[in-house]
C-alpha cells in the first residue's frame, strides 16, 4: 500500500470516527407532541387536557404546542398541517374524533391520541371512558339531597342536567345521572337542557335560568366553557350544582353537592408516556371506569358539612358503587365506542 493510499484511509477513518462521536454526543430530538382544541375556553375539560401536556413536557423534555381551531371549515387542514409538523397528535373533541378517522390513514408515519372516543388503527390509541357510571351516582345523590330538601322547603322535587351540546358522550351521561336518581327516588323529575354550544355563556344561563323556573334544585353543569352562565343562574337562584370532570368545589362554595370526576390529564401523560418509551399501544382501546379513572367526589366534603343526610347519601353511593364495580348494576353506554373499524 502506497504512502498516499495509506494517507487517505487514515483521513477517511479520522473523518468518520469524527461524525460518529458528533452524533453519538447530541441527544436525539425531543419528542414532538400538538394537542388540537376546538375552542379554549375556560373549561375544566380543556384546563385538564394541558395539564396533562404541560407535565409530560416537564418529565419527558419534549416539544408540545397547542393549536386551536374553531372553524369546522378549516379543521381538517389544520390537523393535516399538524401531522406533517409533529409526532404525536392527541385530539379529544367529537369533531377531531372525526377528522382523525378520515385521516389517520394518510399519516402512518405519525402516531395519534384520541381521547374520549375510540378509534382503532395501527397508529392510534385511545382512552375513553365509563363516565355513566360516576353519572349515576351523581344522579342518586342529587336525587336523595333534592327529595330530602323537598321535605323542609317545599320546593318542587326536580332536579336538572345541562349539557354543551347534544352528543353521544352527554346522552350516555345523562341517561347514567337519570337512571341513578330514578333508582334512589322513583318520582324525582330529572330535566335535561341543551345550550346548543360548549362556548357560549350566554345560551348556558337562558337554558340554566329555564331549568331553575322549572323547580330544579340540583343542577349539573355538563357545557364546558358555557357553564359560566349557568353557574351564575345557579348562584342567583341559590340552588346547588354538580361539577363535571374535575372537583368544582372552589367555584361555588358549600353549594358543590359533588363533582363527577375523570382522569383526563392522566390520559393525556398516559399516552405520552407510552410514546417516549417506546410503548406506543396501536389499535388499543381502554376504558377508564369506576375502577380505575372514574369516581364522585364525598358530598360530606364537597359541602364542608356533617349533616345526617350527606351521612346517608355517602353511605349508598359506596352501596351503588360496589353494583356498579361488582357487575350487580349494568349501566348501557351510549357512546360510540368506536366510530370505525380501521384496520
Amino acid at each position: 500500500m502506497g504512502p498516499i493510499r495509506a494517507l487517505l484511509l487514515l483521513l477517511i477513518g479520522l473523518t468518520f470516527l469524527a461524525i460518529s462521536t458528533s452524533v453519538q454526543a447530541n441527544p436525539s430530538a425531543p419528542l414532538r407532541v400538538a394537542l388540537l382544541l376546538e375552542h379554549n375556553g375556560q373549561s375544566t375539560w380543556t384546563n385538564q387536557l394541558k395539564a396533562g401536556l404541560e407535565r409530560s413536557k416537564k418529565d419527558f423534555g419534549i416539544d408540545t404546542k397547542v393549536v386551536i381551531e374553531s372553524d369546522e371549515d378549516k379543521q381538517e387542514a389544520v390537523f393535516r398541517q399538524c401531522a406533517e409538523q409533529n409526532d404525536l397528535i392527541l385530539v379529544a373533541s367529537d369533531r377531531f374524533h372525526e377528522i382523525l378517522r378520515d385521516n389517520a390513514r394518510r399519516f402512518q408515519h405519525v402516531h395519534f391520541g384520541c381521547i374520549d372516543a375510540g378509534i382503532r388503527g395501527t397508529n392510534i390509541t385511545c382512552i375513553t371512558y365509563a363516565d355513566e357510571q360516576a353519572a349515576f351516582l351523581a344522579g342518586a345523590a342529587a336525587a336523595l339531597f333534592a327529595d330530602n330538601r323537598a321535605q323542609d322547603t317545599g320546593r318542587g322535587k326536580a332536579i336538572g342536567w345541562i349539557s354543551g351540546e347534544d352528543i353521544a358522550a352527554m346522552r350516555s351521561m345523562f341517561n347514567g345521572f337519570r337512571e341513578g336518581a330514578k333508582l334512589a327516588v322513583p318520582d324525582m323529575r330529572v330535566i335535561q337542557g341543551i345550550a346548543g354550544s360548549f362556548a357560549n355563556p350566554e345560551a348556558a344561563a337562558k337554558e340554566a335560568k329555564r331549568l331553575i323556573t322549572e323547580g330544579v334544585y340540583v343542577l349539573v353543569l355538563a357545557a364546558g366553557a358555557s357553564n359560566v352562565g349557568a353557574l351564575e343562574q345557579a348562584k342567583k337562584a341559590g340552588i346547588y350544582v354538580i361539577g363535571l370532570d374535575s372537583d368544582q368545589r372552589s367555584e361555588y362554595p358549600q353549594h358543590v353537592l359533588l363533582s363527577i370526576v375523570k382522569n383526563i390529564d392522566g390520559a393525556v401523560y398516559s399516552i405520552i408516556r407510552d410514546m417516549v418509551q417506546g410503548q406506543f399501544k396501536g389499535k388499543e382501546i381502554e376504558i377508564y371506569d369506576l375502577q380505575n379513572g372514574v369516581s364522585v367526589t364525598d358530598p360530606k366534603t364537597s359541602l364542608g358539612t356533617n349533616a345526617p343526610i350527606l351521612s346517608t347519601i355517602s353511605r349508598r353511593l359506596g352501596e351503588l358503587g360496589h353494583e356498579l364495580k361488582s357487575g350487580g348494576i349494568h349501566l348501557k353506554s351510549l357512546r360510540q365506542r368506536t366510530l370505525c373499524n380501521c384496520l
